[in-house]
C-alpha cells in the first residue's frame, strides 16, 4: 500500500521536533503556523495515527512520532546536505573537471591555465587525462572528459569545436649546437642530422609525414620515441635534436627553437565537446581560460619568430 505524503510533511514534523513550537517552525518554514499544523495532520492520517500531542503551551512527539523522525531525520540531513553540494557545484565552488589535454598543450600550457582556474574556483579538483590528439578526441566522443584540446580535426555532427591557434612545427635543439644559430632552416637541410622522433602513429607524425613526402624532401627522423616525457629525456640531455611543436618548444628552457620553413608546416588547435552535453559552470570557465592561454602564447611564439 503507497502513504500519500510529500516531503514538506516530513521536513514540517522535522522543524517542529526541533524548535518544540509550532509558531517557530512555521517561521523556520516560511509559512503560517495553520499551513504546518495541516502538513502535520496530512502525514497523521496518512500514517493512521498520531504523531504529535498539542495543547494550548506545549507539544511533544508521540511514541509513534518519535519512531518515525529517528528513522526519517538522517535521511532529511543527507538530502540537504546533497542538495547543498550539488548547489555549490553548479556554481562552481566545489566539484572536479575532467579534461582531455595531447601532451604538447599539457606540458607546455595546462599548468598555468590551472593556476588561474584556481584563483576564482580554488575548490574545484582538475582532472587532466594528457594522451594523443586522436584519443583526446575519442575521450570527447565516449563522454570520458568534459571536453578536449586536440588537433589532427575532421568535421563531426556530434562535436562543438572551437579554433584556438595556429602552432607551426619548430627545430629544437642545444643551445651549442652548430645549428643553434641560424634564425630560419630548410627541411631538406635536416636529413643527416638525426633528428630525434616520435612513432609514426604519433599526431606530430601524421601531421608532418604526408606533407615531406608530398614535397619529396627525404624524412629527416632517426630514433624514435612513444611519449612526451622520453622525448624530453632525450633532449635534456644534451646531445640530440629533435622536431616539436612551437608553442611546447617556445617554453622549454636550456634549449633553442628554430623555425622550420620550405615547407612552413603548422597544426590547428581546438577545444572541443560533445554537442549534447552543457558544460558546467567551472568546466566552461577553464574552458574560457584555456582558450586564452593557449591564443596568448600562439601570439608571443609569433612575435619571437618575427625578432629573429
Amino acid at each position: 500500500m503507497r502513504i500519500n505524503y510529500d516531503l514538506h510533511d516530513l521536513r514540517a514534523l522535522h522543524e517542529l521536533a526541533r524548535l518544540g513550537s509550532f509558531n517557530r517552525a512555521a517561521d523556520a518554514l516560511s509559512i503560517t503556523p495553520s499551513a504546518l499544523s495541516r502538513r502535520v495532520a496530512k502525514l497523521e492520517a496518512a500514517l493512521g495515527g498520531r504523531l504529535v500531542e498539542r495543547t494550548t503551551r506545549s507539544m511533544t512527539l508521540t511514541p509513534l512520532g518519535e519512531l518515525l523522525l529517528e528513522r526519517v531525520r538522517p535521511l532529511l540531513e543527507s538530502l540537504e546536505e546533497s542538495l547543498q553540494e550539488a548547489s555549490r557545484i553548479a556554481r562552481g565552488l566545489a566539484g572536479k573537471v575532467t579534461v582531455g589535454c595531447m601532451a604538447s598543450v599539457a606540458h607546455s600550457l595546462f599548468s598555468a591555465a590551472v593556476v588561474e582556474f584556481h584563483r576564482s574556483a580554488p575548490d574545484v579538483q582538475v582532472c587532466l587525462r594528457d594522451d594523443a590528439g586522436s584519443r583526446v578526441r575519442s575521450m570527447v566522443l565516449g563522454r570520458e572528459v568534459e571536453f578536449g584540446v586536440t588537433t589532427l580535426w575532421e568535421p563531426n555532427s556530434d562535436l562543438v569545436t572551437q579554433p584556438v591557434a595556429t602552432d607551426a612545427f619548430m627545430l629544437v635543439l642545444p643551445e651549442n649546437h652548430p645549428l643553434a644559430r641560424r634564425a630560419t632552416l630548410r627541411w631538406d637541410e635536416l636529413p643527416g642530422h638525426r633528428v630525434l622522433a616520435f612513432k609514426p602513429t604519433s599526431s606530430t607524425r601524421q601531421e608532418i609525414d604526408p606533407v615531406l613526402h608530398k614535397a619529396g624532401i627525404a624524412l629527416p627522423w632517426f630514433n624514435e620515441v612513444d611519449h612526451l616525457s622520453s622525448m624530453m629525456g632525450y633532449l635534456n640531455h644534451g646531445h640530440f635534436i629533435a622536431v616539436l611543436p612551437g608553442l611546447l618548444a617556445s617554453q622549454l628552457k636550456g634549449l633553442r627553437a628554430i623555425s622550420l620553413v620550405a615547407p612552413r608546416i603548422e597544426r590547428e588547435l581546438f577545444l572541443a565537446r560533445r554537442r549534447d552535453m552543457t558544460l558546467s559552470m567551472p568546466a566552461q570557465m577553464l574552458w574560457d581560460i584555456l582558450a586564452a592561454v593557449i591564443a596568448r602564447a600562439s601570439r608571443h611564439s609569433r612575435n619571437q619568430r618575427k625578432r629573429r
